[in-house]
């Protein structure tokens, strides 16, 4: 290796570990003024308002808390140097679905987007909070790409011994040449420009399905919509028998 390419992989590192560092400050630093106004917004809802206020700072509060996940998310994104591990352990998917339908349920009544969570009782071995964090961002960038009257559908099909949770919209779509890049940092489609946010949404599924030795994808269409998937190593259900290949879960439905 050359000096020249030497000093270019040391500058690269020195990058990486700079942002690293901005990253666990801002995740931590950020999460302090955030807690108090989530802890005074609590208290004005308990201390009795008007319904339709308390409505609105329900929907506030609700929006804080995914911001606090968020943050939550940056921080461990700036320990995915190999700090970082995974607490596998069996898993039923309808509680961590179950979580996420609260994450966005009053910001889909908001938005005017239904939200349709289809539960499922099927076991896998996965790390429920990083498995809670890929779908919650699976969920948060549909809604980025979504218009009033629009739907989101989360649910499950049975493939062998794996079992693939989709998050289907049916907003713009994607460019089919940006879809490669579709999970790297600051990429946020072809109506990104329009959008809130920094795009790393998609960079923390990445790297929180290959800690999890996780495969994630994207199907999508322009103008039609998007279909992201995550497949899970699927257990024995309940009966000591394996699902057939091909079913869909759709035990229960939240809107």
């Amino acid at each position: 290796m050359s000096k020249v390419e030497a000093s270019e992989v040391a500058a690269a590192k020195a990058s990486r570990a700079a942002m690293s560092r901005l990253m666990a400050v801002a995740g931590h630093d950020l999460k302090q003024p955030l807690h108090v106004a989530m802890l005074s917004v609590a208290r004005a809802v308990e201390d009795g308002i008007p319904a339709a206020a308390a409505d609105r700072l329900g929907i506030a509060l609700d929006a804080m808390k995914r911001l606090n996940s968020e943050l939550n998310d940056i921080a461990r994104l700036s320990q995915m140097n190999g700090a970082l591990r995974p607490n596998r352990r069996i898993v039923r998917v309808a509680e961590v679905l179950s979580r996420v339908e609260r994450d966005w349920r009053f910001y889909a009544e908001a938005r005017g987007i239904e939200l349709d969570v289809s539960l499922s009782d099927f076991l896998v071995e996965t790390d429920p909070d990083m498995l809670h964090t890929i779908l919650r961002n699976f969920v948060g960038n549909s809604f980025k790409y979504s218009v009033s009257g629009g739907h989101i559908r989360v649910s499950c099909r049975v493939l062998r011994d794996r079992l693939s949770v989709e998050v289907e919209d049916d907003g713009c779509g994607i460019a089919e040449s940006r879809l490669e890049r579709i999970f790297e940092a600051f990429e946020r489609g072809d109506q990104g420009a329009q959008c809130d946010g920094l795009g790393l949404g998609l960079t923390i599924v990445r790297q929180t399905a290959d800690l999890l030795n996780h495969s994630v994808s994207v199907q999508s269409v322009e103008n039609e919509g998007s279909i992201f998937s995550i497949e899970l190593p699927r257990l024995l259900s309940d009966a000591g028998r394996l699902e057939p290949a091909g079913a869909i879960c759709r035990a229960s439905t939240s809107q």
